[in-house]
């Protein structure tokens, strides 16, 4: 009996220890707090979000290179959005608006208390636009087509907006013609045909985020008492007209004298630039409009470019031509 009691004991304590040991082991495994500190990833939305920028965390740094490109300049805030390790926090935490900068720090705390400091490095390409040449005089009259300003870092899409800018400080945002290598074409007229005040002003170009790059010279004049004619017009769809039919074509800034002596539709041929001539009519009493006729042997299925699809010239001191704005939808001749 002493000997089965006895073999029966030991199993019993050594279970027993085995229990205390295990439940020690676990109760140590759940409350170790974790030492991590990385920030496993780092993005920057831009655009209104449509675009994204990818950082690149190097050790304690954290690299940002801002795109090259004109029309994405860094705005006043930005909202990073990071990724961190399980547990940590980081400050200031993602999603919140700061000021991007070189230099500017991040604190990545673990659950252990242990904190790392990150740095952004920052490479800013982007490049706000700047005038070329503030020294060429430019004398124009309300209504003139065609001037230009050269200009370096004008945004790609051609959103970028053209201002004169007065003593006062008074903006008139002129119509633009179109923006293509490196020149900025306009209009001496607002978007809605009423002109701009005679007067020297400052030439100022305005990106899509609101930022203004004024030139530092007064270096456009325009002069008191005149205007010039242009067509304009932006019909809603394609303008279908026949041979020998007489058409209204809208124009601003017309009067009982102006001299009209051509009127073109410029199209183009394959791949070569044409150009018909249509038969001036008249100017219409209400002076809004000019009336020209189709030719009977215009040629059937031409239509008139987008951009300076049908030009005029005027005679006020010497012949001048003018230009039409772009527009969405072409004047075709159809049978």
């Amino acid at each position: 009996m002493k000997k089965t009691t006895t073999l029966y004991r030991i199993p019993t304590l050594l279970l027993a220890v085995g229990i205390t040991l295990f439940s020690a082991c676990k109760k140590e495994y759940e409350t170790a707090l974790t030492p991590y500190t990385e920030i496993t990833s780092f993005k920057i939305p831009y655009n209104a979000g449509k675009d994204t920028i990818v950082a690149a965390v190097d050790g304690e740094n954290i690299y940002v290179s801002w795109p090259g490109s004109t029309e994405w300049p860094i705005p006043e805030t930005v909202a990073p959005i990071i990724n961190i390790s399980k547990n940590a926090s980081i400050s200031p935490a993602s999603g919140t608006a700061i000021a991007l900068k070189d230099g500017l720090q991040y604190q990545v705390k673990a659950q252990d208390g242990t904190i790392k400091t990150y740095t952004i490095k920052l490479s800013n390409g982007s490049l706000l636009p700047s005038f070329r040449d503030e020294e060429t005089q430019i004398t124009a009259i309300v209504g003139q087509s065609n001037f230009s300003i050269p200009m370096n870092n004008l945004a790609l899409d051609g959103s970028d907006s053209l201002y004169l800018v007065n003593d006062q400080n008074k903006a008139y945002k002129l119509m633009l013609n179109k923006v293509e290598n490196g020149l900025i074409i306009f209009y001496v007229d607002q978007q809605d045909g009423s002109g701009i005040p005679s007067g020297d002003y400052y030439a100022q170009v305005m990106n899509k985020f609101g930022i203004p790059v004024k030139s530092s010279k007064k270096f456009v004049s325009v002069a008191a008492d005149q205007s010039l004619p242009y067509v304009y017009f932006n019909h809603a769809k394609e303008w279908q007209v026949k041979r020998g039919e007489i058409i209204n074509l809208p124009a601003r800034h017309l009067n009982k004298t102006s001299d009209i002596r051509v009127v073109n539709l410029n199209y183009t041929e394959g791949a070569f630039p044409n150009s018909l001539s249509l038969n001036f009519v008249g100017i219409s009493d209400d002076l809004k409009s000019i009336k020209v006729q189709i030719p009977e042997d215009a040629p059937i299925g031409i239509s008139s470019d987008l951009n300076n699809g049908i030009s005029i010239r005027v005679r006020l001191d010497r012949f001048i031509t003018q230009a039409t704005p772009y527009y969405n939808y072409p004047i075709k001749i159809v049978e």
